[in-house]
């Protein structure tokens, strides 16, 4: 699942809540081979987890009990139709066509699940290394391309170039703010208001270009005389 998980990363800074998945995916590549149900049970939270959070911050439902408690197959659903109606060009005829193959994840975890319904042992029913890699395989598909129409939908964060490549700058920032200890205004404007910090960045480099340009002109003058 590295395409699904490198998805994630790269869209981290401006969605970093949805790194609290890749251990959902780590998990479930963990245990393909020893404990393929357990891989499965995996798989079905992140459609159910992704779904969620989806519908939550695209059209949050007005009963969000129901909504939680729905099967995954109507949850996911949930989300392919926010998803939809963000985008009018977005191409959800097949995901849709997909409900299907997610209602048959959710029913092999209801009925094999190690862990969210318990079983008594030996196990009656037990999924095998290549139907738990079949699983993967969907999942992957799957919601790569739900988090993929979902991060499209969202507004581009402004460039920002790395904090430390400014050092001169930050370091007003900071004698000017007068911060009690070791608190920097200048890292906490960067991390948390990166645009009034990239606003600030350019007056200073604006001022900075002018005292050049004005030093430049005294001393053109001076090598005239």
């Amino acid at each position: 699942m590295q395409t699904l998980r490198e998805l994630i990363e790269r869209h981290s800074e401006e969605n970093s809540e949805f790194r609290y998945y890749i251990k959902h995916i780590d998990e479930a590549e963990a245990n393909e081979i020893a404990h393929p149900d357990i891989t499965i049970e995996c798989c079905t939270a992140l459609f159910q987890g992704v779904s969620k959070t989806i519908v939550a911050r695209l059209d949050p439902p007005e009963d969000p009990k129901a909504f939680a408690d729905g099967s995954v197959q109507s949850q996911v659903r949930a989300a392919l139709k926010c998803l939809a109606a963000g985008d009018d060009i977005i191409e959800i005829d097949f995901p849709r066509r997909a409900e299907s193959l997610v209602q048959i994840i959710g029913e092999l975890r209801n009925q094999r699940g190690d862990i969210s319904h318990g079983r008594a042992v030996p196990k009656e029913l037990q999924s095998d290394r290549s139907l738990a890699r079949l699983v993967l395989n969907l999942t992957e598909a799957i919601i790569r391309y739900m988090l993929a129409s979902f991060f499209a939908l969202q507004p581009e964060r402004p460039f920002v170039p790395p904090y430390d490549d400014n050092e001169a700058f930050n370091a007003q920032l900071d004698e000017d703010a007068e911060m009690p200890g070791k608190l920097s205004y200048s890292r906490a404007l960067y991390d948390q208001y990166p645009e009034d910090y990239m606003i600030r960045l350019k007056e200073y480099t604006d001022e900075q270009e002018a005292m050049s340009a004005d030093l430049d002109a005294i001393f053109a003058a001076e090598k005239a005389e």
